[in-house]
């Protein structure tokens, strides 16, 4: 009577030798979130950071030199260049690429030392996942955090977190934000056209 239980097992046996392994479990792949990909992601997109501590490589120890600038963005176009504020000539360095990645870079005071960074396009993240062109309803500000911008930034808001004050979002809108330098932009506004337009990183004042 046990022949043919024996005889079974051994067909099911065979049938599991047959059969093929089942495929390994794989580890979801990382995001990419600053300058060097994960190892685990070789094929996500390349992207920076901006936060309190600078924009991806940029920090405020990083010299105000082309060089030492471009050795930070491999592949991208580093130049020295001038801007015009107010009749005045001031230098900067300009970064553009890799990935769309546009910055424009002052020093800070007369440290040798990158101060104002303008990241205006390319795949940058803010400390909250934040990317340019998000809309204002996504950010999470208030009016209140938020003045009306002066110069270059004039018809447009700067707004601030408490945490990252170093950190500003230059928010845009279709037109122009109404309003004197800092006065605080209208909220119904901004709502309906604000966009996150750029990040300003500002390195701490020299001593």
């Amino acid at each position: 009577m046990k022949t043919p239980l024996i005889a079974a097992a051994l067909v099911l046996l065979l049938a599991a030798c047959g059969k093929p392994a089942d495929k390994p479990v794989q580890a979801p792949v990382a995001p990419a979130t600053e300058a060097t990909l994960p190892a685990d992601a070789p094929m996500a997109r390349l992207a920076w950071s901006a936060s309190a501590a600078g924009i991806g490589p940029l920090t405020p120890s990083t010299s105000f030199d082309r060089e030492a600038v471009a050795a930070l963005f491999p592949g991208a176009d580093v130049r020295n260049a001038y801007l015009s504020e107010e009749g005045v000539q001031v230098p900067v360095i300009t970064v553009n690429g890799p990935e769309d990645l546009v910055l424009e870079i002052k020093q800070a005071g007369s440290t040798g030392r990158v101060g104002d960074t303008l990241v205006q396009g390319g795949p940058v993240v803010g400390p909250r996942g934040e990317t340019l062109m998000a809309p204002w309803s996504s950010l999470g500000f208030k009016a209140a955090d938020c003045v009306i911008g002066a110069d270059r930034y004039s018809g447009a808001a700067l707004c601030r977190r408490v945490d990252t004050p170093a950190l500003a979002y230059v928010i845009g809108a279709r037109g122009e934000l109404a309003g004197r330098p800092g006065e605080t932009p209208d909220a119904d506004v901004l709502a309906d056209k604000g966009f996150l337009r750029e990040f300003l990183w500002q390195s701490p004042s020299p001593r």
